[in-house]
């Protein structure tokens, strides 16, 4: 019978330090894919934010423009949990050639990140980003002469229905 001797053996395996050091690279690049993708996510989710609250602050200058009342422009928009308060400030501005105009500064704060909205729907529940978040965004209105006659009929169902 033949014996084998140590140097004649010849491992054609792993070692587990090997195995170990392997598992562990991989694993470094799957969370680090992970974290990236969880950052993409969340990015996305604060820009969608973003355009529906630039979309309510559009809709309401385009109101005001039309010849809404201030005070009655929360009231016809749907809404909207991520804004945070809606302002309507008069004043003028000089322009050359014409004099001074009266203009309105439509400003609204809204949250980004809505952690804290309390919007049932379940695509609007990201729980990312910092809750305490707000961004102001302004924009300088101008009301020509071209505007409603008449308030709009949803207007008078909004005031006699408070």
């Amino acid at each position: 019978m033949k014996r084998f001797q140590n140097s004649q053996i010849k491992v054609g395996a792993y070692s587990l330090i090997e195995a170990l050091v392997a598992s562990s690279v991989l694993l470094i690049g799957i969370s680090a894919a992970a974290s990236l993708s969880l950052s993409m996510v969340t990015q996305e989710e604060i820009n969608e934010r973003s355009v529906q609250v630039f979309n309510y602050l559009d809709n309401a200058a385009r109101l005001y423009q039309l010849g809404v009342d201030a005070s009655d422009i929360p009231g016809l928009l749907p809404p909207e949990p991520l804004v945070t308060s809606l302002t309507f400030t008069p004043g003028t501005e000089t322009v050359s050639g014409i004099g001074t105009v009266p203009v309105t500064t439509i400003e609204m704060t809204y949250r980004p990140s809505g952690a804290t909205s309390g919007n049932s729907s379940s695509t609007l529940d990201w729980v990312g980003g910092d809750k305490d978040t707000t961004r102001t965004e302004s924009v300088v209105v101008l009301r020509t002469e071209t505007h409603l006659d008449g308030p709009l009929p949803r207007v008078n169902y909004v005031k006699n229905n408070p």
